[in-house]
């Protein structure tokens, strides 16, 4: 009974960090069109953080606040800041040029569910659209390896 309750309280804390802040509101994001251009200029505090995938594939995303501190830290360190889980929406933000997707309100979490799980090229083959109908609106790769910051 011990186990049991402590495997129910482990997938409680899974779900929470996969959770939508906008829980019983549609997930379903109206695609806009995509934008191409990085930022010449970051917003104080923040940072790119470029990700890679299994697959060698690699991706981007603009952090700030405790997520920009915890990859910053993690760089340093020479470590890994966990599994990066955020929202996806459409077109390349300004940061993940060469896609037509990119991730935002991240957080790095220890464990995650298998739903948003999987590769950069695995989205891009499948399409922004398909990936949401598919997955659900979050994006939390549980193989992606910090491998660049970028501060301009």
């Amino acid at each position: 009974m011990k186990k049991l309750m402590s495997l129910i309280a482990l997938l409680v804390v899974v779900a929470v960090a996969c959770g939508d802040d906008d829980a019983g509101e549609s997930t379903t994001t109206t695609p806009t069109t995509p934008t191409t251009t990085t930022p010449t200029t970051l917003p104080d505090g923040s940072v790119i953080a470029e990700f890679r995938t299994p697959d060698g594939a690699s991706y981007r995303i603009l952090l700030s606040g405790d997520a920009a501190v915890t990859a910053r830290a993690a760089f340093a360190a020479g470590t890994n800041p966990g599994i990066p889980n955020g929202r996806i929406l459409p077109g390349d933000g300004g940061v993940n040029t060469g896609h037509e997707w990119h991730i935002v309100e991240v957080e790095f979490a220890d464990f995650a569910i298998e739903v948003c799980d999987g590769t950069v090229s695995y989205i891009d083959d499948l399409g922004f659209d398909e990936y949401v109908s598919q997955h659900g609106d979050r994006y939390c790769p549980w193989s992606a390896e910090l491998v660049d910051l970028i501060e301009e």
